[in-house]
């Protein structure tokens, strides 16, 4: 059998973690710049505040009824994910982080009527030691898993096990084909059409139509929910194909030397995440775009390639500035920017240029590896390329007037016990 934990309102939760005045109320965190709601509890979500809202459209309703709101704290979030999921590990060796508030466990070892006993002895544990409410679903698969874990969210004590349900097809088919794994909405628009409207009937859909119209990916789907296990288990998640760095800006900027700045430390970011993986990349694209609501809206975009895969900041920094010259319009107010990096490879299997100077590379490559691990063990950057300007200084910075301490990461926010 396999399990899904999935942690209850994961934002709102950590957020209450220190702050128990909060339990029972509503509560909502915002998105960068505090622009859309991003996280609801559950007492936020009962009134009516729907998900990606603008915060400016649901401020008087948040008003009325004395929600709580916060900026986004990922700092917050990603250490007591990252706490959840050792708690999972001391009881399941076996288990793969699928997302910042999910993991799935293989319970093969286990015995069925053992089942239900460790989903609750793990579910009091993560509530215990972390602080954090938990969903569990147990299923064959990673499919019925995800399903099990939609249904555990309004049991009673947030446990379900499809496999343990008398009658498996009836609860398949009490969940719409859109609200299974791996089916987007393109992909149900196709399957009600030809009257597939619940997972039950996807469970036994007629397969040539399926792989021909959903392709391979979809027929595994439909495997699944018949409990053949097709989807494969990774306890270390694969490294990112992609990585983008992109926010929404605190104030309008004009002038090329602001954006270029702001260009700079985004692509420092970048490039500090993908030496964490340990890759390459040759392909930098920046991007720069005005507010999505005025009448001139602009998106500039362009792409530039090196000539060998690099990582280290300044190479990486240099080609996003280049890609900002051919993007950048003079006169326009810009208030979203953006990095991306494409065509990732692994260090291992880099491919050096002909003309290449392998002593600066390797010195290169050590100056690196000294500054990113003085700026982890500080938890916050003490060294950073000129180019991006000062850390916490700029006035470009998105607006998080309402982020709460990041209490187990920043020694100068955390939290004092008065005795």
């Amino acid at each position: 059998m396999i399990a899904l934990v999935d942690c209850d309102s994961f934002y709102a939760s950590c957020e209450r973690i220190f702050r128990p005045d909060l339990e029972g109320k509503p509560v909502v965190v915002l998105s960068n710049n505090d622009g859309c709601v991003i996280a609801r509890s559950r007492e936020a979500k009962a009134l009516g505040i729907p998900m990606g809202v603008p915060y400016f459209k649901v401020r008087e309703t948040i008003a009325k009824n004395d929600v709580a709101v916060f900026s986004s704290n990922y700092a917050l979030y990603q250490d007591i994910s990252s706490r959840v999921l050792e708690t999972i590990r001391h009881f399941c060796p076996e288990a793969e982080p699928y997302s910042i508030d999910e993991s799935f466990l293989v319970l093969d070892s286990l015995k069925s009527s053992d089942e239900i006993a460790f989903a609750k002895r793990l579910r009091r544990s993560i509530k215990r030691f972390v602080g954090i409410p938990v969903s569990i679903g147990i299923g064959q698969t990673k499919t019925l898993a995800k399903i099990a874990t939609k249904l555990a969210k309004e049991a009673k004590e947030g446990i379900y096990d499809i496999a343990a349900q008398k009658d498996p097809d009836s609860v398949l088919a009490g969940i719409d084909v859109e609200d299974v794994w791996g089916i987007g909405r393109r992909q149900s628009k196709k399957l009600r059409a030809i009257r597939i409207r619940t997972a039950c009937d996807l469970k036994y859909a007629e397969e040539g139509w399926i792989k021909k119209h959903l392709s391979v990916v979809g027929l595994k789907t439909v495997y699944e929910l018949r409990g053949l296990r097709c989807f494969g288990f990774r306890e270390v998640p694969d490294n990112r194909k992609s990585i983008c760095v992109s926010r929404s800006l605190g104030v309008y900027l004009t002038s090329y030397d602001e954006l270029s700045q702001a260009v700079a430390f985004y692509a420092s970011l970048a490039s500090e995440k993908l030496r964490a993986q340990r890759s390459l990349t040759d392909t930098v694209t920046t991007y720069i775009a005005t507010s999505f609501h005025t009448d001139d809206f602009y998106w500039g975009t362009r792409t530039i390639r090196l000539e060998t895969p690099k990582n280290d900041t300044p190479s990486l920094v240099k080609a996003a500035l280049e890609g900002l010259k051919l993007a950048y319009i003079e006169g326009k107010k810009y208030k979203r920017v953006g990095v991306l990096f494409t065509e990732i490879t692994p260090y291992e299997v880099q491919q050096r240029g002909l003309f290449c100077d392998t002593g600066q590379s390797v010195k290169l490559n050590a100056l690196m590896h000294i500054i990113d691990k003085i700026n982890f063990e500080a938890n916050k950057p003490m060294i950073w390329l000129a180019a991006g300007g000062k850390p916490n200084s700029q006035k470009w910075v998105a607006s998080a007037s309402m982020r709460s301490p990041r209490y187990t990461s920043y020694w100068d926010e955390i939290p004092l016990v008065k005795v």
